[in-house]
């Protein structure tokens, strides 16, 4: 999978969240969870909206043709 640059990742996150209206971020702390839950609901709405112009993707690998990933490939040899 295709690392995201992080600086650019927080700039869409920093400019959609500018962006979004008050009165979203002002239910976020709603004294009704109902309320809060729509507003978080509207505000990941907006966030996916923002990252569609990344190209994610995930290439799964074929299942059973790779083994266990190991943390340190070069080193495979036996213990002792």
């Amino acid at each position: 999978m295709a690392r995201l640059d992080d600086d650019a990742l927080s700039l869409h996150l920093e400019v959609a969240l500018a962006g979004t209206a008050p009165r979203l971020l002002d239910e976020l702390s709603a004294p009704d969870r109902y309320r809060r839950s729509a507003a978080v609901t509207d505000i990941a709405r907006q966030l996916a909206e923002r990252l569609r112009c990344f190209d994610i993707r995930y290439d799964e690998p074929a299942l059973g043709s790779t083994g266990q990933a190991s943390l340190f490939p070069s080193d495979l040899g036996p213990m002792g």
